[in-house]
Order: structure tokens, then sequence, then C-alpha cells
């Protein structure tokens, strides 16, 4: 997890998995259950309403809100069929593309090829501007044992390396040629990063682990491994993102589809203004039903100028 942001960077001592793990244990601790391996393949209506979703076992589970993190194109397109899009979607899909997804490096490595005094965070672009937004073109390289050494054996060093790709250059290959084209293309990456930064990093390498747009696709189920969306056309602001209602009565949306976008500070605002407006829908907290009905109608509007 990467959050550059002014004032410093801040990783969670032991790992951004804890931030997980201790969200979990408060919804069991405030009455929730969570059930794991629930694969959601459709959310229920009744009367043009979100009452509840289907696992591909068949079970049903209901209830008086549904909350999608799911991108914008899984919601409204596979949770909820095309036919069954509103308005409000299809205009979205017109004017946002899906963003690249990554290419992933996760590496062990000896703590002797990092030099003295190494930043955590490191930013790669050889050639020129132009090649900012290609597909390999820059790298970017997260090592979180320099903040934390007890991720990591002593004398090692964690390093996340990513850069974006799309899924297209993927699809279509055996799963030899697939494997092949990872360990080809990381290789290259690691070749750049020794040239640029540290020389020997291929030498001093303990563990490798790579992960195509298609690992992010299958293990997060993100529509083509994207994390978000991009204006098709000239971007008209944050106010033309959907927020987190939805044209379906009853259902939410929270996540880097929703504003303020994409990132992780931006990902959990999008979540703690998810919960107060299904807190203030179902009576928790007070609102303005006349105030609501206005401010909505008019950020409704506007996306359709986007």
């Amino acid at each position: 997890m990467q959050a550059w942001h002014f004032g410093g960077i801040n990783y969670p001592v032991g790992g951004v998995g804890g931030i997980a793990l201790s969200l979990a244990d408060g919804l069991v601790e405030k009455g929730s259950e969570i059930r794991y391996k629930a694969n959601v393949t459709n959310v229920v209506l009744e009367n043009g309403k979100a009452v509840g979703v289907r696992l591909s076992n068949g079970k049903e589970f209901f209830a008086k809100t549904v909350i999608s993190n799911a991108t914008r194109w899984d919601t409204f397109g596979k949770l909820l069929k095309e036919k069954e899009l509103p308005e409000e979607e299809k205009n979205f899909q017109k004017n946002y593309v899906k963003a690249p997804s990554f290419l992933s490096i996760h590496m062990g490595v000896k703590a002797s090829v990092l030099p003295a005094g190494t930043d955590c965070h490191h930013f790669v672009l050889e050639d020129n501007w132009n090649n900012l937004e290609k597909p390999y073109g820059s790298i970017f390289l997260s090592i979180p044992t320099v903040l934390d050494p007890s991720l990591a054996p002593e004398g090692h060093h964690i390093l996340h390396i990513f850069t974006t790709a799309g899924i297209e250059a993927w699809e279509g290959i055996s799963r030899k040629e697939y494997e092949e084209k990872k360990e080809m293309v990381a290789n290259e990456i690691i070749r750049r990063l020794e040239k640029k930064l540290f020389p020997g990093l291929q030498d001093s390498i303990v563990l490798k682990e790579v992960g195509s747009p298609k690992t992010h696709r299958r293990f997060l189920a993100r529509n083509d491994g994207t994390y978000g969306p991009m204006p098709r056309g000239k971007p008209k602001g944050l106010l033309a993102m959907p927020f987190n209602t939805t044209s379906i009565d009853g259902l939410y949306c929270v996540g880097d589809s929703c504003f303020p976008g994409q990132g992780v500070i931006a990902v959990a605002f999008s979540g703690i203004m998810c919960a107060h407006r299904v807190a203030a829908d179902i009576g928790l907290e007070q609102k303005s039903p006349a105030l609501d009905a206005g401010l909505l109608g008019l950020l409704r509007w506007l996306r359709t100028l986007a």
C-alpha cells in the first residue's frame, strides 16, 4: 500500500494487513458476521429495489441496504445485468474508461544490496514524459522494511515493484507462454532498477512473486484488473464522479469507482461517506429530505454533463 501526501508517509507497524484484520474484528465486535470466500453473483431486486444478494452456490441473503465495493463495471453489468442498467450508469460507462491494471513484483532481497539511507519510495522514468502512461513506461517501487524492519527476516528487505499494464497483452496465450512472459517482463523491470538504483539486485533476490493484470482480476475480482475509472475526454472534476448513492433504491457503491476516486486515502474517505449516507437513510442519523433530494438531483445533472 502506498500513500503519498503532504506531511510524510505513514506505514502501519506490522504491515498493512493489520488494517483489514482490525476492521474485521471491529465489525464482529459490533455484531456483524463476515462470510469469507462467498462469491456474490447477483444483486437481488424486488420491484426495482435492491433487497439482497445471491451467491454462486445459490444461497440468498436479504437486507435493508446493499453496498457494493466492486468496480462500477462489475456492479452494473455483472451483479446487475445490462438490461437493468439505470440511465445514470449508462452515462457513466460512456464518459469513463477503465484505468489500466498493473504488473506487480513482490520480492525478498538481501539487505546488503540497498545503500545506507535508501528511501522508502522510488519512481523511475528513464526516457521521457511521453512514456509516463505507457505499459511498463514508469516503475514505482516501495520498500516498507525501510520504515518497519519487522516485516522481513533480519538481513533482508521487501520490495514491492509495480508498473501499469493492460490486460489485453496477457490474454489468448497458453499457460506456459503466460508464465514465461511474466518472468521475462519481471526480469526486464529488475534489470532497469539495477541500472538506475541498485546494482546487483538480481543476484540478491531470495524470493520473487509476479502478478499480472490477470492475477489482479482473478484474486481481487476486479473487471480486467482495473483500479477505477479515467475520463474518456477532458476531465470535468471530481464532482462528475458517482457518489455512494445509485439510481437503484437500496443499493450503494463504495470504493475507487466513487468520489473522490482512486488511492488509499480517497477510498477510505469514500467508505466514511457511505457509512454516513446509509446511516442517514435508515434513520440512524438526522437528515434533511428536501436538501438531500436537491443535492442528489444536482449531482446527477452534473454527471450527465461529464
